[in-house]
């Protein structure tokens, strides 16, 4: 993404305030075709308008990386996305901000953030129909929504097939994940390898072969693959996360503190990791390594729930 996400509240929390609600007259201008002051010209209420839409839209941002704001989120979005309705980016942030709402909301709410879901990446695709990012979005929604939210397997290949008139590679790879949604292991196997042998050098098949067969249980496949994917992006902690998780289910674990360690080093914002390679040293039997690495972990980050169980497992190590 061009625009850098803040991950806390704390540089727009400022500006809050400052936000100005968008003018009457510059709506009806919007509406009617005419400028919005009689020393206005139409570009300037254009601009203006745009320059609003931005505002929200990196304020929505701010809220949408911030746990539980996704309702403010959603505000600021749905403003951005009705002032610049043509901007698939402003849609499809709205889409991911209704995606998070959904986990709060009760019941009845549900199917209605649901199909907001959809109707956002579906709007995301026509204002950016070469875009895989949206492109990839909406066929997620098809395969996982039920059919009466709008889900579809059938909707879902139209779109992998779009694809392939700008992207062979990304299409092989989302018919693959449709194949494997479906069930049909060894199609999906075929179409993972079929992508990785036209783009040997690109990541993604290899990340995404071996997270297929994590779930379907193929630990060990899923080790060769993820080791390549780390080989093509040893700067991103993500690679050496997903080989560190392999790791685990094969309880290999002095490999997945190594691995976890690595990840760490690349990006240590994941003071996480810490916490987990604590577990991991437990796991081993090696609890002065892990009462170590938990206050590691309490140093990087002394309060929220994790600090208080990393506290309570020193003590507990302690006494053992």
């Amino acid at each position: 993404m061009v625009t850098t996400l803040r991950r806390t509240l704390g540089y727009w929390g400022g500006i809050v305030t400052l936000l100005v609600v968008t003018p009457q007259e510059v709506l009806v201008a919007r509406q009617q075709g005419s400028p919005a002051r009689a020393n206005g010209s139409a570009i300037e209420v254009e601009a203006e308008i745009a320059t609003l839409a931005e505002e929200h839209f990196q304020l929505g941002l701010a809220y949408l990386n911030s746990p539980g704001s996704s309702e403010k989120a959603v505000e600021h979005l749905e403003k951005a996305a009705a002032l610049n309705r043509g901007n698939a980016e402003y849609h499809f942030k709205l889409a991911e901000a209704y995606a998070h709402d959904f986990s709060y909301a009760n019941i009845l709410r549900k199917p209605f953030l649901a199909a907001r879901v959809r109707d956002e990446l579906e709007l995301s695709v026509r204002f950016n129909p070469a875009s895989i990012e949206y492109r990839e979005g909406l066929i997620q929604y098809y395969v996982m929504a039920p059919a009466i939210l709008g889900g579809s397997y059938t909707r879902a290949r139209a779109e992998a097939n779009a694809m392939s008139t700008f992207d062979p590679y990304f299409s092989l790879l989302a018919h693959a994940n449709i194949n494997a949604e479906e069930g049909d292991h060894e199609r999906a196997a075929d179409l993972f390898m079929r992508a990785i042998a036209m783009r040997p050098t690109y990541w993604q098949g290899y990340q995404r072969f071996g997270a297929y067969c994590v779930n379907i249980q193929e630990i060990d496949p899923a080790i060769q693959q993820f080791k390549v994917y780390v080989s093509l992006k040893p700067d991103t902690g993500a690679s050496h996360e997903s080989l560190a998780s392999a790791f685990v289910r094969k309880r290999m674990y002095d490999e997945a503190i190594a691995s976890y360690l690595r990840a760490y080093e690349v990006d240590a914002s994941q003071n996480a990791l810490l916490f987990r390679i604590a577990q991991l040293h437990e796991f081993n039997g090696s609890v002065k390594d892990a009462a170590a690495f938990y206050a590691q972990y309490i140093a990087s980050a002394p309060s929220g729930r994790l600090a208080e169980d990393a506290r309570a497992r020193i003590v507990e190590l302690s006494e053992n």
